[in-house]
């Protein structure tokens, strides 16, 4: 039985959730991930997959991204995009040290602005060769003004969001050093450390009491000897 068409009167009955399952269901790059349509597969691992593109800018163009279905790369995890990033480092040092390639292009479409066309986000790695033409930037002229008004348009929301990451990953580190602590076999290792430690403290300070009666000339000779080594160190580190 045909599955019944979707209309634009279903779509905006549909909730965000419901409409990124239906994405998601459809999607070709989620199908490929899932051996549900051939392509060809250049390295994959749990969470992420390299292919060949079938359209691409240039020979040895691949693309990488998440098996799971995410549609813009803000959506993705940080430990997930940990993994697609050095995934495209290894793809980008396969086409140097392979095709034997002048360079590699980063590329990712984030939006439908940027010229993404799929729902899910790629990341697309081509070799490069000089004067390939294949990437033209325009010289975009800005004067101070505008990128003071720039920069202080970006620093208050960069602020807010790596300050909250860093309490984030600071409470994250106190709660596991406090819970490492509290473990009974650490507490005990501790205060057999404090128990050994006990015998060396006290010879210590048996030698330090021992120092003190030591006759005052020897002391004075011994400071007059380390103050003219120490001169002549500096005199040698600076040429003197």
């Amino acid at each position: 039985m045909p599955e019944k068409e979707i209309t634009e009167d279903d779509l905006k009955n549909m909730s965000a959730e419901e409409i990124a399952e239906l994405q998601r269901q459809n999607c070709i790059f989620c199908k490929i991930a899932n051996k549900e349509i051939p392509a060809k597969i250049i390295h994959e691992d749990e969470d992420v997959i390299c292919i060949l593109d079938i359209n691409p800018a240039s020979e040895g163009h691949i693309l990488v991204y998440p098996k799971k279905h995410y549609m813009i790369m803000p959506h993705i995890p940080d430990d997930v995009l940990s993994k697609v990033f050095k995934n495209v480092k290894l793809m980008s040092h396969t086409l140097l040290k392979s095709l034997q390639c002048k360079g590699t292009t980063v590329f990712v479409a984030n939006g439908v602005a940027a010229g993404q066309k799929a729902p899910h986000v790629l990341i697309h790695v081509f070799p490069r060769r000089e004067n390939d033409d294949l990437v033209k930037l325009p010289n975009y002229e800005m004067s101070d003004e505008q990128i003071e008004k720039l920069k202080s348009e970006l620093k208050p929301y960069m602020h807010q969001v790596f300050g909250v990451r860093k309490k984030i990953i600071k409470e994250a580190e106190f709660t596991e050093k406090k819970d490492e602590a509290e473990k009974p076999e650490v507490k005990k290792e501790h205060e057999k450390h404090h128990e050994e430690k006990k015998p060396h403290i006290e010879d210590k300070e048996e030698k330090i009491h021992d120092k003190k009666n030591e006759e005052p000339e020897k002391k004075n000779s011994a400071k007059k000897d380390s103050k003219k080594v120490d001169l002549d160190d500096i005199a040698k580190l600076f040429g003197g």
